[in-house]
């Protein structure tokens, strides 16, 4: 998904769903349901009414309605309409850098999850990373010489941020390196990378997600969904979040 409507969110994957500006011209900022020559179809409509209104919607896709009201809550208020005046000139904390990087394999654990699940108890991806250590997983991986780190990975994305992806731990090995039997593989395509940082804390991590959630809907920089990470060093080293961009 590279674009989503800025009213409500949805992905506009296709110029029909496109909304229509004053001079009847298409416009990808906002969907046809919520714009329509150059005026908001319901002008009073406040967030909460959309939430309302979206939520049964995500239901019949097969989210849970509590999911679904927590994911809209947190994403709306990053949209362009949603936005308050304060906020229309906040600096974000951007991308330290950008880089391309070549393909990367690595071994390890892999689950299906939403951005939406993880908000609930329901959320698989703490009790992965503690299989992940507990287990001893990167012991049994012989990583590529000079890559010890280790990734939490972001990949088959359903929906962009709105849907399933598949969550990925693991470290890289060379292409002779034979998978374990009860270990994953995952191939993460050459791509070009906004880089952003963030410390080993926990919160810190989620903390700096919303920043590229809130970076991405302001359109500051197109992601492509092919596959995004986290790279964990050693302890005293930051943790970079690489965003796969056009």
């Amino acid at each position: 998904m590279d674009k989503a409507c800025q009213s409500c969110g949805m992905p506009l994957e296709h110029e029909d769903q496109y909304g229509t500006d004053a001079q009847h011209h298409k416009t990808d900022e906002y969907c046809k349901y919520c714009y329509k020559e150059g005026e908001f179809v319901q002008p009073e409509l406040t967030m909460e009414g959309m939430i309302q209104q979206s939520v049964p919607f995500l239901v019949e896709k097969g989210m849970q309605e509590e999911e679904a009201t927590s994911m809209l809550r947190n994403y709306l208020p990053f949209l362009k309409r949603w936005r308050s005046s304060e906020d229309t000139g906040l600096t974000l904390d951007g991308p330290i850098r950008e880089e391309y990087r070549g393909e990367i394999r690595l071994i390890g654990l892999k689950a299906r999850t939403s951005n939406q699940n993880e908000q609930t108890s329901h959320g698989i991806i703490p009790n992965m990373w503690e299989h992940f250590w507990s287990e001893d997983v990167p012991g049994r991986i012989k990583e590529k010489a000079g890559h010890a780190s280790v990734y939490g990975c972001y990949t088959d994305y359903e929906n962009g941020a709105l849907g399933e992806y598949t969550f990925f731990i693991g470290k890289e090995v060379a292409v002779d390196f034979q998978t374990p039997d009860d270990l994953e593989e995952l191939v993460i395509p050459a791509a070009r990378y906004a880089i952003f940082q963030a410390t080993q804390e926990p919160s810190s991590v989620f903390r700096v997600w919303q920043t590229i959630w809130e970076w991405a809907a302001m359109g500051q920089g197109e992601r492509t969904y092919t596959g995004d990470f986290e790279v964990y060093g050693s302890p005293d080293e930051p943790v970079l979040i690489y965003i796969a961009i056009k």
